[in-house]
């Protein structure tokens, strides 16, 4: 493999790990009923399960640069440990864009 590929296979890693961390956080916090409601954290689960399934879609695509820059931008929207690895994901995949082998 070459370390361009190497590159963008961990960052398609990160986006999916972080996708399914946001996809299952967000089921489960649906789903525990009462908590969200005195839970007074700026927390949208919807934003947490739509970050999910676009990370998770666009680690098809990962060399496109303007899926990375939407990432980047959901990522720190939905934040948590899911969102930080989604956000390293996007980065990693533009800076290896970017950067001449």
């Amino acid at each position: 493999m070459t370390s361009k590929s190497s590159l963008y296979s961990l960052a398609r890693l990160f986006l999916i790990i972080g996708a399914l961390i946001l996809i299952l956080g967000a089921v489960l916090e649906i789903v525990g009923g009462l908590r969200g409601l005195f839970d007074l954290t700026f927390r949208i689960p919807s934003l947490g399960f739509l970050t999910g399934v676009v990370a998770f879609v666009g680690a098809g695509q990962i060399k496109n640069p303007a899926l990375n820059m939407i990432l980047l931008i959901l990522g720190y929207l939905a934040w948590g440990i899911g969102g930080i690895l989604i956000i390293l994901g996007a980065l990693i995949a533009l800076v290896t864009r970017v950067v001449k082998t």
